[in-house]
């Protein structure tokens, strides 16, 4: 029986034309890690477990970047930068409507499960590299990321964002 490391590796090594794919889950959790790690099968495998861990607790939630509005770019805390969505499901149905060639992808969330609101911190409020595991912090509460913030990047700022369920 295969492990995620298995399946990590059989698909990096996959003959170039082959359409052979993974799911977006395990593809998201090894990226998180950085590249040394990403040949290592315990923290593979353990980044894996953690992140499906985090999404049956509920704490992770899925980012749309929506930062274009009647030619103009949008920047990081206005209204509608960015979407947030409870799950991968909530964030397809709108996706579906809003924006079929649209991609919406998973954050892990710090201090708990993302319920109403979440608060985001992004190290350059310029940066469009969504995707990137490094690009945004999301926190479940105020609390959590102000003294997140406090702790490692005073003077920074935080903006708080619905979850669409």
């Amino acid at each position: 029986m295969s492990d995620a490391f298995d399946r990590w590796v059989e698909w990096c090594s996959k003959p170039p034309g082959d359409r052979r794919g993974i799911p977006a889950e395990l593809y998201a959790a090894v990226m998180s890690l950085p590249e040394p790690d990403c040949s290592d099968r315990q923290r593979v495998n353990e980044v894996v477990r953690s992140h499906d861990e985090a999404r049956r607790e509920g704490r992770t939630a899925w980012l749309y970047l929506d930062d274009y509005q009647d030619g103009r770019v949008r920047m990081i805390g206005e209204p509608g930068w960015a979407k947030v969505f409870a799950s991968a499901d909530a964030a397809d149905r709108w996706l579906k409507e809003g924006d079929p060639e649209g991609v919406a992808w998973e954050y892990e969330v710090e201090g708990g499960p993302a319920e109403g609101s979440v608060w985001l911190y992004s190290p350059d409020p310029a940066s469009r590299a969504i995707g990137d595991p490094d690009w945004i912090k999301l926190f479940a509460s105020k609390e959590s990321a102000i003294t997140w913030i406090e702790a490692n990047e005073p003077n920074r700022n935080i903006w708080e964002y619905p979850v669409q369920e």
